[in-house]
This record gives structure tokens, sequence and C-alpha cells, in this order.
């Protein structure tokens, strides 16, 4: 999703430029965002990089491409059946999308000619139609209508431009397999695709944008901030669990893992300590440095944007310990059921999306495309969907309760915000899990 900056030399400074005002679309009717960009950074003690030295290559990118290998080896994805599996979910979803859009014009055609049809029907279409419709506007219509895939805007980035396109298209496909063919898509290699999609886009988003800031605070939660380098690199962290997830939800695909000794090395990483093993290669960008930046958020929306930064919080803890350690650890001892795994499913690709879309997001936010509370608010319902895990998913909690226990007192230790603490906490549950014959 292209962030949307450009480079420019000034007095032999650089400094980041907006490329909404060279945009043959009709221009925003607001004031140029490099008057934001002026005064928004607070002096820091840090010398600024050159960038000779921005170009060089994180070990974190050794790490995301090496996991990603490894994955992709010990679980047999190396195959032609992979991208036959890939393009099958792709021309099945675009032909039921073809299929949909007939259904609602003969729908319409009998409302218009005044034949009868069940109520409940037209109301129940209607919803669903008005609600798709809605998104397809902010994602995909107002993108394109703003420039971001054509004329003059598009002529730079181009990878990481139609890359995020295809990101788009992609999710959007996989949501039509989930709710119109569950059975292929619960062996879809799509979700897949779609990580490593949003992979491709942290990475060239990384090394595209050197001129973004290198600053304490994410720059996400703000209506003027641009956002910090070190949040887009933090990012391709949680693009990498994505792709963790994406494998292990893929239940043949996580079979072939576990009969590899590898295989189960990195099921073990990934299981236990991707906080202790993995997270300390990314840059961390924390909630309590959050508006900190020098006239980042505006004071009209700084309440706002307060409460804002305080649910995701509570968002991050829930996702960390209960879509993340109680999820897998569910999987891992093969406690799932049948009807569990659609919900499981549908739940990875909620989660998926919030990745990748929230910096699509900000990047629309920032280019005046969609005003900045709306795209936040967007956001915040985005992640807070996840929380219909609780009533839906309601016996696979109430089923566990010791499993709940233990990432409870997981949520207390990182509370502590003690590393070691929450070292120890890992290595305690890899032996209540793998080495007792506690009843989970």
């Amino acid at each position: 999703m292209s962030v949307g900056l450009t480079q420019r030399k000034k007095g032999g400074t650089e400094v980041v430029d907006d490329e909404a005002t060279s945009s043959s679309s009709n221009p925003p009717s607001h004031q140029s965002s490099t008057d934001d960009l002026k005064g928004m950074q607070k002096p820091s003690t840090v010398p600024r990089k050159s960038l000779k030295e921005r170009s060089q290559i994180p070990y974190s990118m050794y790490v995301i491409y090496g996991t990603i290998f490894a994955l992709e080896f010990y679980g047999g994805v190396y195959r032609v059946e992979t991208l036959q599996s890939w393009w099958r979910s792709m021309a099945t979803s675009a032909s039921t999308c073809v299929a949909l859009l007939g259904y609602t014009r003969d729908l319409t055609k009998t409302a218009v000619d005044g034949e009868y049809q069940d109520w409940q029907e037209y109301a129940q279409t209607g919803v669903i139609f008005s609600l798709v419709l809605s998104l397809l506007y902010v994602f995909f219509v107002a993108p394109f209508r703003a420039g971001l895939w054509t004329g003059t805007r598009a002529r730079r980035h181009k990878i990481h431009r139609y890359m995020g396109l295809m990101y788009l298209v992609q999710y959007t496909f996989a949501w039509v397999e989930y709710f119109t063919d569950y059975d292929n898509a619960a062996k879809s290699f799509l979700p897949h695709f779609i990580a490593l999609n949003g992979i491709i886009q942290g990475t060239s988003a990384y090394f595209s944008f050197k001129v973004l800031p290198d600053l304490i605070d994410a720059g996400y939660y703000s209506d003027k901030a641009v956002l910090s380098r070190n949040f887009v690199h933090e990012n391709l962290f949680f693009s990498l669990m994505s792709v963790w997830g994406s494998i292990y939800y893929n239940t043949p695909v996580r079979s072939i893992m576990q009969t590899h000794l590898g295989g189960k090395l990195v099921e073990g990483i990934y299981l236990f300590f991707p906080y202790i093993l993995v997270r300390t290669w990314f840059p961390v960008t924390r909630f309590s440095n959050t508006g900190t930046t020098y006239k980042g958020r505006s004071e009209s929306n700084k309440r706002f944007y307060e409460i804002g930064t305080f649910t995701v919080k509570i968002f991050f803890l829930w996702a960390k310990y209960f879509c993340g350690f109680f999820i897998n650890w569910l999987v891992y001892l093969d406690l799932v059921t049948t009807e569990q795994w659609k919900f499981l499913h549908g739940l990875f690709l909620l989660n998926l999306g919030t990745v990748s879309l929230a910096v699509f997001l900000h990047t629309l936010r920032f280019k005046k495309v969609l005003p900045a509370k709306f795209t936040f608010s967007l956001y915040l319902v985005q992640i807070y969907l996840t929380f219909t895990a609780i009533p839906l998913a309601y016996d696979m909690f109430a089923s566990h309760p010791n499993l709940c226990a233990l990432c409870a007192s997981g949520i207390l230790c990182n509370m502590t915000r003690s590393r070691k603490i929450h070292g120890l906490w890992c290595l305690a549950s890899l032996y209540l899990l793998t080495q007792t014959d506690i009843s989970w």
C-alpha cells in the first residue's frame, strides 16, 4: 500500500514532499502536506542517517526471508500445486463475483417489475450490497479517483503501488471464497500469497521511502504526522507473523512441516518465542511515545486520538495473547474442532488484513483522499471485529479454561514491561504444554 512520499532537494537538505500537489486529478482543497511536515519533528539527539546508511540491509530482512524459506521448504510449498491452488481460488472467486452481480441485477429487476419476492431476501441483499459498495469505494474507487494507480502520481514506485492493488484484489477474493466455498478456502494457498504480498509491500516501502523520519513516535495514531520509518520496519514483523499463520493454519502444510526436524524447530520458535527470538530484530515504537511528535495531532482531534490509541493498546494485548498464543497452542495441541476451524480461518483473514490495510488507510489519510478521523475509525472497527471471537467462539474459550488462564498470566507478565519476565513465561509455557499431563 503506497505511503506515497517522494524525495526532493532543498538547500542541500532532504525533505519530504507529498505528490498530491502535482497530481493530474482534482487537487484537494487542503494546504500542502509539506507545511504539516515542516514543524512536525522535534530536534533529535540522534544523528540523522545518510541515504547510503538508510540503504543498508538490516539483519531483520535476513530473518524475514530466512523464515519464509524455512516455512515454505519444510511445509512442502515449493510445488506446482501451490500455484494451481492460488489460481483456482482467484478464478473461482472472480466467477463468483460475476454470478453475484447477476443475481443482484435479477433481484433488482423483479423489484422494478413488481414481481413478488421474499422481502427478507431484498433486505438482506440490500444491506450486504450497500456494505460491499461502501468498502469498494474506500479501498478501490477513492484511491483510483485520487490517481494512486493512474496519472502522474503513479509514475514512481510502480512495483509498490501495483503490488498494493494486487493485495487488495487478492484479499477481496479471499473473503469471497471464504463465504461461498469454505471447503476449498480452508486448504487454499491464497492467504499465503496475500501474506507474502504484505511482506513485499513492507520491504518495498522500507527501501523506497528512505526519507521517512526515524522517530520513536509511530506517526500512525495522529491526523497530521507522517509515518515513522521505524513503524514501517516494525510492521514487517507482524507481516512475518501473518506468513507464519498462513502456513500453520493450513492443515496439510502444517502436517508436512511437523515431519521435519527443521520444521519442528521453526514451529517451536514461533509458537513460544516469537517475541524473544524474532521481535528483537525489529525496532519498537511504543504507545507511550504516541503523539509526542510536535504538531503531529491537531488540538481539535487530540482527545479522539488519545482514546483511539488506548483502545488499540487493549487490542494488541488481546491479539498477542489470545488471537496469537491461545489459538496457536490450540492448533498445536490439536484441540480445534471442525466447526471452530471455520471461525479461526475467518479470524485469521481479518487479522491478516489489519496489518497491511492499516498502512494503506494511513496513505489515504496522508494523501487527503479520505478524512483522517474516518480512516482511523475504520481501522478501529477492523481490529475490534476480532473481539467477535468472544461471543461467537465462547465454547472454544470455555472448553479450555487452563489454556485461557495461561494466556491471561502472559498478559500480567507483559504489563511488567520486562523482557526477562516475559521470557520466563515463555519457557514455563513451553514446559507446561510439552512436558506435563495437564488437561488443556
